[in-house]
Protein backbone atom coordinates (compact mmCIF):
# COMPACT_ATOMS: atom_id res chain seq x y z
CA UNK A 1 0.00 0.00 0.00
CA UNK A 2 2.79 2.42 0.85
CA UNK A 3 4.48 1.79 -2.51
CA UNK A 4 1.23 2.53 -4.35
CA UNK A 5 0.68 5.73 -2.37
CA UNK A 6 4.23 6.89 -3.15
CA UNK A 7 3.65 6.11 -6.85
CA UNK A 8 0.35 8.03 -6.85
CA UNK A 9 2.03 10.93 -5.05
CA UNK A 10 4.88 10.89 -7.58
CA UNK A 11 2.33 11.08 -10.39
CA UNK A 12 0.62 14.05 -8.69
CA UNK A 13 -2.62 12.15 -8.13
CA UNK A 14 -2.54 12.34 -4.30
CA UNK A 15 -0.69 14.53 -1.83
CA UNK A 16 0.23 14.20 1.81
CA UNK A 17 -2.20 16.24 3.89
CA UNK A 18 -0.75 15.66 7.35
CA UNK A 19 1.09 13.20 9.52
CA UNK A 20 -0.39 12.13 12.84
CA UNK A 21 0.36 9.86 15.73
CA UNK A 22 -2.44 8.49 17.87
CA UNK A 23 -1.49 6.88 21.17
CA UNK A 24 1.10 4.17 20.79
CA UNK A 25 0.21 3.49 17.16
CA UNK A 26 2.93 4.19 14.60
CA UNK A 27 2.92 7.57 12.90
CA UNK A 28 0.78 7.67 9.78
CA UNK A 29 0.42 10.01 6.86
CA UNK A 30 -3.02 10.99 5.60
CA UNK A 31 -3.34 11.62 1.87
CA UNK A 32 -5.86 13.58 -0.13
CA UNK A 33 -6.70 13.37 -3.80
CA UNK A 34 -5.45 16.21 -6.00
CA UNK A 35 -7.39 17.90 -8.79
CA UNK A 36 -5.32 15.86 -11.29
CA UNK A 37 -6.22 12.75 -9.25
CA UNK A 38 -9.91 13.63 -9.47
CA UNK A 39 -9.63 13.99 -13.27
CA UNK A 40 -7.87 10.62 -13.52
CA UNK A 41 -10.44 9.00 -11.24
CA UNK A 42 -13.22 10.38 -13.43
CA UNK A 43 -11.60 8.88 -16.55
CA UNK A 44 -11.11 5.51 -14.82
CA UNK A 45 -14.70 5.55 -13.55
CA UNK A 46 -16.09 6.20 -17.04
CA UNK A 47 -13.93 3.43 -18.50
CA UNK A 48 -14.90 0.94 -15.76
CA UNK A 49 -18.62 1.59 -16.11
CA UNK A 50 -18.55 1.51 -19.93
CA UNK A 51 -16.46 -1.67 -20.22
CA UNK A 52 -18.85 -4.61 -20.45
CA UNK A 53 -16.35 -6.94 -22.15
CA UNK A 54 -13.44 -6.78 -19.73
CA UNK A 55 -10.21 -8.72 -20.16
CA UNK A 56 -10.21 -12.38 -21.18
CA UNK A 57 -11.59 -14.58 -18.41
CA UNK A 58 -8.74 -16.80 -17.12
CA UNK A 59 -11.15 -19.56 -16.06
CA UNK A 60 -12.70 -19.73 -19.52
CA UNK A 61 -9.25 -19.87 -21.09
CA UNK A 62 -8.28 -22.71 -18.74
CA UNK A 63 -11.46 -24.63 -19.54
CA UNK A 64 -11.18 -24.21 -23.30
CA UNK A 65 -7.48 -24.98 -23.63
CA UNK A 66 -6.75 -27.32 -20.72
CA UNK A 67 -10.00 -29.11 -19.98
CA UNK A 68 -9.42 -32.07 -22.28
CA UNK A 69 -5.80 -32.65 -21.18
CA UNK A 70 -6.50 -33.61 -17.58
CA UNK A 71 -10.25 -33.87 -16.94
CA UNK A 72 -9.92 -35.44 -13.47
CA UNK A 73 -7.50 -32.76 -12.34
CA UNK A 74 -9.77 -30.08 -13.79
CA UNK A 75 -12.77 -31.50 -11.94
CA UNK A 76 -10.83 -31.49 -8.66
CA UNK A 77 -9.75 -27.89 -9.27
CA UNK A 78 -13.33 -26.86 -10.05
CA UNK A 79 -14.54 -28.62 -6.89
CA UNK A 80 -12.03 -26.66 -4.78
CA UNK A 81 -13.01 -23.45 -6.54
CA UNK A 82 -16.68 -24.13 -5.80
CA UNK A 83 -15.88 -24.78 -2.13
CA UNK A 84 -14.07 -21.44 -1.96
CA UNK A 85 -17.05 -19.70 -3.60
CA UNK A 86 -19.48 -21.31 -1.14
CA UNK A 87 -17.30 -20.00 1.69
CA UNK A 88 -17.18 -16.54 0.08
CA UNK A 89 -20.98 -16.49 -0.31
CA UNK A 90 -21.38 -17.39 3.37
CA UNK A 91 -18.88 -14.70 4.37
CA UNK A 92 -20.68 -12.03 2.34
CA UNK A 93 -24.06 -13.07 3.75
CA UNK A 94 -22.64 -12.95 7.28
CA UNK A 95 -21.12 -9.50 6.69
CA UNK A 96 -24.41 -8.20 5.31
CA UNK A 97 -26.39 -9.65 8.24
CA UNK A 98 -23.93 -8.18 10.73
CA UNK A 99 -24.08 -4.81 8.98
CA UNK A 100 -27.86 -4.82 8.99
CA UNK A 101 -27.98 -5.85 12.66
CA UNK A 102 -25.55 -3.09 13.61
CA UNK A 103 -27.30 -0.53 11.42
CA UNK A 104 -24.36 0.02 9.04
CA UNK A 105 -26.36 -0.51 5.91
CA UNK A 106 -28.90 2.05 6.96
CA UNK A 107 -26.79 4.66 8.71
CA UNK A 108 -23.30 4.97 7.26
CA UNK A 109 -23.27 3.24 3.87
CA UNK A 110 -24.20 5.17 0.77
CA UNK A 111 -26.59 3.62 -1.74
CA UNK A 112 -23.66 3.16 -4.16
CA UNK A 113 -21.62 1.38 -1.50
CA UNK A 114 -24.58 -0.88 -0.74
CA UNK A 115 -25.00 -1.55 -4.47
CA UNK A 116 -21.32 -2.43 -4.78
CA UNK A 117 -21.57 -4.85 -1.86
CA UNK A 118 -24.70 -6.42 -3.33
CA UNK A 119 -22.92 -6.77 -6.69
CA UNK A 120 -20.27 -8.91 -4.98
CA UNK A 121 -23.00 -11.16 -3.58
CA UNK A 122 -24.74 -11.48 -6.95
CA UNK A 123 -21.47 -12.26 -8.74
CA UNK A 124 -20.61 -15.06 -6.31
CA UNK A 125 -24.14 -16.47 -6.57
CA UNK A 126 -23.89 -16.39 -10.39
CA UNK A 127 -20.54 -18.19 -10.27
CA UNK A 128 -22.05 -20.88 -8.05
CA UNK A 129 -25.01 -21.25 -10.43
CA UNK A 130 -22.51 -21.66 -13.26
CA UNK A 131 -20.70 -24.39 -11.30
CA UNK A 132 -24.00 -26.24 -10.87
CA UNK A 133 -24.68 -25.95 -14.60
CA UNK A 134 -21.14 -27.04 -15.43
CA UNK A 135 -21.55 -30.14 -13.25
CA UNK A 136 -24.76 -31.02 -15.12
CA UNK A 137 -23.06 -30.49 -18.50
CA UNK A 138 -20.05 -32.62 -17.61
CA UNK A 139 -22.18 -35.51 -16.40
CA UNK A 140 -22.08 -37.98 -13.50
CA UNK A 141 -18.30 -37.88 -13.12
CA UNK A 142 -18.53 -34.18 -12.35
CA UNK A 143 -21.14 -34.75 -9.67
CA UNK A 144 -18.97 -37.36 -7.96
CA UNK A 145 -15.91 -35.08 -8.00
CA UNK A 146 -17.75 -32.08 -6.58
CA UNK A 147 -18.77 -32.07 -2.89
CA UNK A 148 -22.43 -31.38 -2.30
CA UNK A 149 -23.70 -28.87 0.21
CA UNK A 150 -26.70 -30.10 2.19
CA UNK A 151 -30.14 -28.59 1.91
CA UNK A 152 -29.72 -26.82 -1.39
CA UNK A 153 -26.32 -25.40 -0.51
CA UNK A 154 -25.32 -22.14 1.14
CA UNK A 155 -25.05 -20.45 -2.25
CA UNK A 156 -28.81 -20.64 -2.63
CA UNK A 157 -29.14 -18.47 0.47
CA UNK A 158 -26.73 -15.91 -1.01
CA UNK A 159 -29.41 -15.01 -3.54
CA UNK A 160 -31.95 -14.14 -0.86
Amino acid sequence: MHRELRRLEGEGLVEAVRTEKIGRWPERTLYGITSEGRRELSVLRRQAVADVEGPPDPLSVALVFAGADAPNELMALLARRKEALVAKAAQLAEERARGEAEGYLLASVSPLQAASFRRAEVRVAAELAWHDECERLLGPTAHEATPKAGGGGPHKRALD
